[in-house]
């Protein structure tokens, strides 16, 4: 009864736009913002599914990793052949979330997941009936790429938790609570408690997965294999599952030589019929954005990177591995974002192809004696699609169809569509995942499908980029990207679009301040919001982050923004100017930071916006250190709050988050945190110890003696860099500087509990208005006063 209340509220709403006058934006307003979440169209083309996240206030529970909130949602299905309004997938309980995973080759069956207390189960329905069937087996996430395949609509294989626990990236502080439970019950008993590291300690633990055969129609799971599990890819023919291994994490490299992440990760191929495996010891350590299997199922590529240059591997399904590295070229393994080693590879025939380079030449290369180069692509040509005889590209923004023969045409400007069978993790972003088309988009608002096969006949649909697509039924469903309204679920046939499902009807009466590009002397620049209706020239809170620019507004500025842990729109709300600054990358993250902002501040001043005698500073993460750095190189800055920021990066390799403590996983925690220093965001570029004073002008801690500005300091308890804000504190408060410290129990990065955030946003406003508004504010340091616990009320 409760759904049909709530849909029936929605469509009222979308009907009936409210003419009440215009609200301020709340902190209680955000955490009641639903989203939508993924949207699929079966491959039949006949049903759409999408999921409707709940609100940050509306979720049964908050000590979930940060992937969990993503996990509460319900789903709804729309029956494209008939005008039938969206209505509930299947029975959803109260206090469970649920998301959607991959339909089956068909169409005929949907994989769902469900979220509810401590269980994370596999749900297997049936489109035609809406049956359920839902098993015991708790499927890991996908994060790397695959976690679950369908073999044929009635089977498919699953990468799963082997007790049928929650995954580690679910679990998070629940389990880190456990853990210290346990810890703290064996040394109250006098038994030993202890977590060792290093040469003596215990050998990392590697998080076990079990591969998974499922009777789609049954829901019957048989066990197959174990081992740590990180990705799978079956066999075109459905035979064999290669198995991406996780692995040891590898030495550090030498002091002069900048730090990345690096796991030793091999590969296991598993035969899906007999339970035979293979684990290829010439594979020990592989590139995790490549493993493509041949067209004849007779071969997987895999890119080994165990030495400098990678080489090109094919191995056979009983393990025999082949180097299939040319002579005259050698595959490229750029490091992304995660900082892995991105390989990029699959098949033309039976041939392997490559991105790699030749001498000071880079592009895509056939893996033969030769080192053929692929001719009439760019250098960054991505692939999208193999087949039998040809392949397709993203080559300058086109989709390329490139033969065996060398011959390439032009097939169109490249787009995206919802794929039915994704998400695949990150190894989508570098790899085809056995796609057999591509999509371009043509003038008139049409996005057509071309297939690998030139003979295959291409369809074209009225849509916009990213929409799930019913090519046989010529429909599409968009989350409003032409209106640039994501809030509204759109149906779109032929030229006629439709919102079928809205969001959020409450932002309606909703005003936010609209963004004011600013231009100061040297390419300075900006965007400001202006509180409505100032009554005096506002004081300016600033919001910087070294190394982004925004030639448009930022997205979290917008009203439909969930953000919880930036919502600087609250403070403008509150009667503050907000702006936010470009601040490209400079040699140093540090050089002339203040001088920047203030050129943008005093730009917005000398046009009378902002009153630049009152000037805050607040940021989160790498904002957080970008605002304590500015105010200790300028006294003009009057206040400051900063979210779990880096300040002191002499120190940031040592410091380990209370979770990654109780697993032992300081040595994981020294190489992130050494790679987000020395190649990674802060710039350094090198080891602290070859480059110390490098160190100290980047960091706040070191300029504590500087900062005069009052210093709010936020920090989550989960949070990798707890102990920079206690050290900042501890500098600031030994210096006899206006400072205050919140620790928020149950926090990790970024803020979750709806009392925490509420708390947080009542400090941040309560500081600029003591220091600011000069209103007096929190009578003494938030460090001091005691707080109301996290809680609902």
């Amino acid at each position: 009864m409760r759904m049909v209340v709530v849909a029936l509220a929605g469509l009222l709403a979308a009907a009936c736009p409210s003419s009440a006058r215009s609200e301020p934006l709340t902190v209680d307003a955000i955490l009641a913002l639903k989203s939508f979440g993924r949207v699929a169209i079966d491959p039949s083309g006949e049903v759409a599914v999408f999921e409707e996240r709940r609100a940050r206030s509306d979720l049964p529970r908050h000590d979930l990793e940060a992937e969990g909130a993503n996990r509460y949602a319900r789903l709804y299905r729309i029956d494209l052949d008939v005008p039938d309004r969206p209505r509930p997938l299947l029975a959803m309980e109260e206090d469970a979330g649920y998301s959607i995973g991959a339909f089956s080759p068909s169409g005929r069956r949907l994989a769902v997941f469900r979220l509810r207390n401590d269980e994370w189960r596999l749900g297997l329905v049936e489109i035609a009936t809406g049956r359920v069937v839902w098993t015991e087996v708790a499927p890991d996430l996908g994060l790397w790429g695959r976690s679950l395949e369908w073999l044929t609509d009635d089977a498919l294989v699953v990468l799963g938790m082997p007790d049928g626990a929650l995954p580690p990236r679910l679990a998070g502080p629940r389990a880190e609570q456990a853990r210290l439970l346990a810890l703290r019950a064996a040394a109250t008993a006098g038994s030993a408690a202890a977590i060792t590291v290093g040469e003596d300690g215990a050998p990392e633990a590697l998080s076990p997965r079990r591969l998974w055969r499922i009777d789609a129609v049954t829901g019957e799971a048989a066990a197959i294999a174990d081992g740590p599990f990180l990705d799978l890819e079956t066999s075109p023919d459905g035979r064999y599952a290669a198995l991406l291994l996780d692995g040891p994490l590898l030495p550090p490299p030498a002091a002069d030589t900048a730090t990345e992440v690096r796991r030793a990760r091999g590969l296991q191929i598993v035969d899906l019929i007999s339970g035979s495996a293979v684990r290829p010891s010439d594979a020990r350590n592989i590139s995790t954005s490549l493993l493509a299997w041949s067209p004849a199922s007779d071969a997987l590529l895999v890119a080994g990177i165990d030495e400098e240059p990678a080489r090109l591997l094919t191995i056979a399904p009983d393990g025999a591995t082949r180097d299939v590295t040319p002579a005259g070229a050698r595959p490229t393994t750029p490091i992304d974002f995660q900082g892995m080693a991105t390989a990029e590879g699959g098949w033309l025939g039976g041939t392997p192809i490559f991105k790699g380079r030749s001498g000071s030449r880079e592009g895509w290369f056939f893996a033969d004696a030769d080192a053929s180069p692929l001719t009439g692509l760019s250098p960054d040509a991505r692939l999208l699609a193999e087949g039998g005889s040809a392949v397709l590209f993203n080559s300058g923004g086109h989709v390329v169809r490139f033969d065996a023969d060398d011959g390439h045409a032009d097939l169109g400007p490249a787009a995206s569509a919802a794929n039915p069978r994704g998400p695949f993790g990150l190894r989508a972003q570098s790899g085809s995942l056995k796609a057999a088309f591509a999509v371009v988009a043509v003038g008139d608002g049409r996005l057509c499908r071309v297939w690998v096969d030139p003979d295959a006949d291409s369809r074209c649909v009225a849509a916009t980029p990213g929409a799930a697509i019913s090519w046989s039924g010529g429909i599409s469903l968009d989350r409003g990207a032409l209106e640039d309204d994501p809030n509204a679920l759109r149906l779109q046939r032929g030229q006629r679009r439709e919102v079928v499902w809205r969001l959020n009807s409450e932002l309606e009466r909703i005003s936010v301040a609209a963004p004011r590009r600013i231009a100061g002397v040297g390419g300075a620049g900006g965007w400001l919001y202006l509180p409505p209706n100032p009554t005096a020239t506002p004081p300016v809170i600033v919001v910087p982050y070294q190394g982004e620019s925004y030639p448009a507004p930022p997205w979290w500025m917008r009203r439909e923004s969930t953000s919880l842990s930036m919502a600087p729109q609250l403070m403008a709300a509150a009667g503050y100017a907000i702006l936010v600054p470009d601040l490209p990358a400079t040699p140093e993250p540090a050089d002339g930071l203040a001088h920047r902002i203030l050129a943008v501040v005093d730009a917005a001043a000398a046009e009378g916006l902002v009153d630049a005698e009152r000037i805050g500073l607040w940021g989160w993460s790498f904002g957080a250190w970008s605002a304590v750095m500015s105010a200790a190189q300028s006294p003009r800055f009057d206040a400051v709050v900063a979210l779990n920021g880096p300040m002191n990066f002499s120190t940031v390799i040592g410091d380990v988050g209370s979770t990654l403590r109780l697993d032992g996983g300081h040595a994981l925690a020294a190489a992130a945190s050494a790679r987000w220093l020395e190649s990674g965001q802060a710039e350094m570029r090198d080891a602290y110890w070859r480059a110390p004073d490098r160190y100290r002008r980047n960091s706040p801690f070191e300029q504590a003696d500087r900062i005069v500005a009052p210093t709010l300091l936020v920090v989550g308890e989960y949070d990798l860099m707890l102990g920079q804000s206690e050290q900042l504190y501890g500098a600031l408060h030994r210096l006899n500087r206006p400072v205050a410290l919140t620790l928020l129990i149950g926090e990790e990065h970024g803020l979750r509990s709806p009392g925490n955030i509420r708390l947080y946003y009542d400090q941040v406003r309560s500081w600029f208005d003591r220091y600011l508004m000069g209103s007096g504010g929190l009578a003494v340091p938030a460090s001091d006063a005691p707080t109301p616990p996290s809680g609902p009320n």
